[in-house]
């Protein structure tokens, strides 16, 4: 079988399989949510409403039932040439990476004092009361789940493993930053990748770089990195947005996780670069103001994070 046949028959199986994932978020989505409110997974948003939270965890779902149906289409066109672009390795790191992000992302959402908030908070907790969070024993969980994703790349310098590392940190907990509002985070993540993605193109195609068969191997190598959080992310901004629930530290930590995983896999170096830098603002201001504020007091910004909030009903 050619190249070309495999390949095609690899984009069936993956339409395929979106379809499955699909239409499992789907139905899946309302009895995480009446599991969560029976089981008294509530969290007040910042209007004070009680809304169902770590409904995230449709995201782990879904990323599960895709790895298994992955390596098992690894397993059985091993050797063709057409998968040439798809690594085991990587992929079975980044699920595990990512089923730890998700793990202490639900325990904070189960039991982490929500008063706590943003670095500063859980910096002012430890040094004034000596007392470790959740959300402390998250980010080191996070950091080890980070270098297992890195460790499985091969790198040619120490300082590009630092790099990787960093970005994966501030992906993670930046996208957790933006999410005191009603899609905020999603709408970040969804915006943050779809802009990397459409930036990369228009460098390859400038530089004379953007090829078919290339662009065919990256879709294949990436394909199974983002189909399953792309579906549960699109799945879950409409009841996020209508108030029917949060995606909590669970959804929002491994929205930010998977994007820089795939950015770490996708992306050019200067490209990785400007993220780290935009990401270094981001914590700044959230570390010496509010990101609120600062949308608040931006026209545009503030259009793009009302769009298609429910403005009688909202969550955080």
């Amino acid at each position: 079988m050619g190249t070309l046949q495999v390949s095609h028959m690899l984009i069936l199986v993956g339409l395929i399989i979106c379809v499955i994932l699909l239409w499992l978020a789907r139905s899946s989505l309302p009895l995480i949510r009446i599991f969560m409110t029976k089981h008294g997974m509530l969290q007040p948003n910042y209007q004070g409403q009680q809304i169902a939270t770590g409904c995230g965890i449709l995201i782990w779902l879904l990323v599960l039932v895709n790895a298994i149906v992955m390596n098992g289409l690894a397993m059985l066109f091993r050797g063709y040439e057409g998968l040439k672009g798809f690594d085991q390795l990587p992929f079975v790191s980044y699920v595990a990476a990512l089923c730890a992000v998700a793990i202490v992302g639900f325990a904070d959402d189960a039991i982490g004092d929500k008063a706590v908030k943003g670095l500063k908070g859980h910096w002012l907790l430890w040094k004034e009361k000596q007392i470790c969070s959740t959300g402390q024993v998250k980010a080191v969980v996070t950091g080890i789940a980070a270098l297992l994703f890195v460790s499985s790349i091969t790198y040619n310098s120490w300082w590009h493993i630092g790099a990787d590392l960093l970005l994966l940190g501030l992906m993670t907990n930046g996208v957790n930053l933006l999410d005191v509002r009603p899609g905020r985070a999603l709408k970040g993540f969804l915006m943050i990748t779809a802009a990397g993605t459409i930036v990369q193109l228009v460098v390859n195609a400038v530089s004379g770089q953007l090829h078919i068969d290339e662009l065919l191997q990256m879709a294949i190598k990436l394909a199974p990195y983002v189909m399953p959080v792309y579906i549960g992310a699109c799945v879950l901004l409409g009841p996020d947005l209508r108030a029917e629930l949060m995606i909590g530290d669970t959804g929002a930590n491994m929205l930010g996780f998977a994007a820089g995983c795939w950015v770490i896999l996708g992306l050019a170096w200067q490209l990785q670069a400007v993220l780290i830098v935009f990401m270094l603002v981001l914590h700044i201001m959230a570390w010496r103001s509010s990101v609120s504020r600062w949308i608040e007091a931006n026209r545009l910004l503030l259009w793009f994070d009302l769009l298609g909030r429910n403005k009688n009903k909202t969550s955080s």
